[in-house]
């Protein structure tokens, strides 16, 4: 009967340890590779998706990018650039030339 005993303290002790060095192994191991992956595939979606909104803006002059019910559009900006001054607005004469 000892033996018995022993046998199946034996076992569940042995069961426990593999659990626990399984349950180790991924935290030590595998987690840390899954997520240097996953952040790798997300900084090149990133890179991927600038890249691709550059591209459009050189090509067609702009982009426009839809956010919910808001549109925003981006347009390349030359600070070196200058606008050319509005000529100013005659105010409108009723009619009458003189009294």
């Amino acid at each position: 009967m000892d033996n018995r005993n022993f046998k199946k303290h034996f076992l569940v002790t042995l069961v426990i340890l593999l659990v626990l060095v399984v349950v180790l192994t991924y935290f030590l191991f595998i987690k840390p590779k899954l997520q240097g992956y996953v952040v790798n595939k997300q900084i090149e979606g990133k890179d991927l998706t600038l890249i691709t909104i550059l591209n459009q803006v050189q090509q067609q002059g702009y982009a426009q990018i839809a956010y919910g019910n808001q549109t925003l559009i981006l347009v390349p900006y030359n600070p070196n650039q200058q606008v050319a001054p509005q000529p100013a607005q005659q105010p409108a004469t009723s009619g009458k030339v003189g009294k």
